[in-house]
C-alpha cells in the first residue's frame, strides 16, 4: 500500500519534471540573436509568398528575458533622409504550447506610449503573443492572421 501511494506521488512530480524538459529544449532553440530576414504573406492560412527585409530588426533572448531593437527604413522621397527614428523593447518571455508570450516592460520611441495605453490596469508590462516555430538556424512568428487565415509572419535568422 505505501508503493502505492509513493507512486501515485512520483509519478505527477515525474511528468511535470519531463514537461520542464521540453520547455527548456524550445527555450535552449530560440536563446540567442536573430536578425529579421523576411515577411512571410499567408493566404488562406497557406504561405504563399516572402517579401526581403529592408531595414534592422534584431531580436536577442536569454533564459527568459528578451531585447528587440528596430529601424525599419521610411526614405523621405526628396531629402532622402530616413524618416523612421526607430524603437527598441525588452521585458520577460515565456514560450508555452508554441506561442512565444511576451510580457513588454520597457520601450523606446513609440513602444513606451504603447505599453502605457494598452497594458491591463495594475500591471506594469503589455502582453504579445505570438505562435512560433523554432529550428536550428531559423525562427517564425506570426504577427497577424485573421479569422480566413490571411495576415504575415517574421522570418528571423540566426546570427550567433
Amino acid at each position: 500500500m505505501n508503493k502505492l501511494i509513493l507512486l501515485s506521488l512520483f509519478i505527477p512530480v515525474f511528468i511535470a519534471s519531463c514537461s520542464n524538459i521540453k520547455n527548456n529544449k524550445e527555450y535552449s532553440k530560440l536563446k540567442g540573436a536573430w536578425f529579421l530576414e523576411s515577411k512571410i504573406i499567408y493566404k488562406d492560412g497557406v504561405a504563399v509568398d516572402t517579401i526581403a527585409y529592408n531595414g534592422v530588426l534584431n531580436d536577442i533572448y536569454t533564459e527568459n528575458y528578451y531585447i528587440t531593437l528596430v529601424n525599419n527604413i521610411d526614405l523621405d522621397s526628396i531629402t532622402g533622409l530616413d524618416k523612421d527614428l526607430g524603437f527598441a523593447e525588452s521585458g520577460e518571455y515565456k514560450i508555452e504550447n508554441g506561442y512565444l508570450i511576451k510580457k513588454i516592460k520597457h520601450g523606446t520611441g513609440f513602444m513606451e506610449d504603447a505599453i502605457n495605453k494598452w497594458k491591463k490596469p495594475g500591471e506594469d508590462f503589455l502582453e504579445a503573443k505570438f505562435k512560433i516555430d523554432i529550428s536550428e538556424n531559423y525562427f517564425s512568428k506570426i504577427t497577424y492572421l485573421d479569422s480566413l487565415g490571411n495576415g504575415s509572419a517574421e522570418l528571423l535568422k540566426r546570427i550567433n
